[in-house]
């Protein structure tokens, strides 16, 4: 075990005591309070030793919502919205295990109460926590290393894009001038290599800065995800690295379909009422049926007929053919606009996922005329195919509607090869925040990323300058 992974070990460890530790003492100041306003009798709260075991229980959510990962260079806003949503899901099973069982003796106000106090002063000390991250860790100066200038406007895209105060872009380095890197090492604390630069360029690139101590970002290359996670193993006096073929093995397969079969008959009944009023209202709304089928591909490239609530005018691609849905896509009708912001229009896949055609969770089906132009370019692509697509997955809680194929291509393939049957709760968790986070949910922006703003802001930064 390395040092940098002991380290990170421990930090977690501390964060889920102190995260326990305020979650009991919300539950010890929602009983004075009560108490002193005579609100309710606590009497039945005097077992603080069940109080410390349900605070613990607290972690399973946080865990669940990553608040036990890195979360230097994310956004704060995920951060709230990651606490606040944990904790819903804790006082909610709180309010039920009290409702239906006598082991705990929690009055709605007690639950109330105690989610208020545990909710902000979890949302303060995490908070505090990422500010001095940010404070310590923020800020780094960026050269991005590119063949050409687009390839350092598009990677200057993501850098601004992202969360503010993580990045300050100090220029673009062309490949070409890679032998000069000395100049540039005492002017910036990392760099970012483009996607496209060969092996043997980002290996000459990653020995200068690790000779002069400084960072390198990169964007892994689709056949290098196989090496993340990667067992290495010893044959005779010779080190090896094993990679296996992304499949899941039988016990795996089973333990997904039980799961599978159980959540999507249970969350049926629960959407039942919007079934029967999306099923009046979109008839009614505009011309054609309620339900919309279309043929996508499945495992191992079968094709199946998916099912959705119809979101578009009938007949949207009539006129274009096969075209990905815009920002502001005419096509959609209001109450189609609704129903895709919160993911309704998804639920009839559920059907899918009874069927056996789909999974809770896995890579976003697509249309074989697609996937067709999709393997032109990426010949990794068909290994997204080896498990069953999903109604949500990595790439829809990672990425956004926008983002290019090939990135998208990246997380599938990095779930696909990193599957585990926790990896897939906290995706369907985390599916919940990326719903109510509707930015993620937009079409395809119309334009290109070199707008003018984003243009002024590259030669602001002085990005094609060097």
């Amino acid at each position: 075990m390395n040092e940098d992974f002991g380290r990170r070990r421990y930090v977690k460890m501390f964060l889920a005591v102190v995260d326990i530790t305020i979650v009991f003492t919300g539950f010890i100041l929602a009983n004075g309070i009560l108490q002193q306003f005579s609100i309710m009798n606590m009497e039945l709260i005097v077992d603080y030793s069940w109080l410390i075991v349900v605070s613990a229980a607290s972690v399973v959510p946080l865990y669940l919502y990553d608040l036990y990962t890195d979360w230097r260079r994310k956004g704060i806003h995920h951060l709230v919205y990651s606490i606040v949503l944990s904790m819903i899901i804790f006082s909610g099973l709180e309010s039920i295990i009290s409702l239906l069982t006598p082991y705990l003796p929690f009055q709605p106000s007690y639950i109330l109460a105690a989610f208020l106090i545990q909710t902000t002063l979890l949302t303060c000390f995490h908070v505090c926590v990422w500010y001095i991250n940010k404070k310590l860790f923020g800020k780094k100066k960026v050269y991005i290393i590119g063949e050409a200038s687009n390839a350092g406007l598009y990677l200057a895209g993501k850098l601004l894009n992202h969360h503010n105060g993580w990045f300050e872009i100090e220029g673009f380095i062309p490949l070409e001038k890679k032998r000069n890197l000395h100049e540039y090492v005492k002017k910036c604390d990392l760099f970012l290599l483009s996607p496209a630069i060969n092996r043997k360029d980002c290996e000459e690139i990653a020995r200068v800065c690790i000779r002069y101590g400084k960072e390198i970002l990169m964007v892994p290359q689709l056949f290098e995800l196989s090496f993340i996670g990667a067992n290495t193993q010893q044959i005779d006096d010779m080190l090896v690295v094993s990679i296996k073929p992304p499949l899941l093995n039988v016990s795996q397969k089973i333990s997904k379909r039980i799961f599978d079969v159980m959540v999507s008959a249970v969350l049926l009944v629960i959407a039942s009422p919007f079934f029967m009023i999306l099923f009046f209202l979109i008839p009614l709304t505009s011309k054609g049926p309620a339900f919309f089928k279309q043929e996508r591909i499945g495992l191992d490239g079968k094709p199946y007929w998916i099912y959705k609530f119809r979101s578009m005018i009938q007949d949207a691609e009539k006129r274009t053919g096969p075209v990905l849905a815009t920002d502001k896509d005419p096509r959609i009708t209001l109450v189609g606009r609704i129903i895709r912001a919160v993911r309704l229009d998804e639920l009839p896949q559920l059907i899918n996922v009874l069927k056996g055609e789909m999974s809770l969770v896995g890579p976003r089906p697509e249309r074989e005329y697609f996937i067709n132009q999709f393997k032109q370019t990426l010949p990794d692509y068909p290994y997204r195919l080896t498990v069953k697509p999903g109604i949500t997955g990595l790439a829809q809680v990672l990425a956004n509607y926008t983002t290019p194929v090939e990135d998208k291509l990246r997380f599938d393939l990095l779930y696909v090869r990193n599957y585990s049957f926790t990896l897939d709760i906290k995706i369907l968790f985390q599916t919940i925040r990326v719903v109510l986070q509707r930015e993620q949910a937009q079409g395809v922006k119309e334009g290109s990323i070199y707008n003018q703003k984003l243009l002024k802001r590259l030669e602001k930064n002085k990005v094609m300058n060097h």
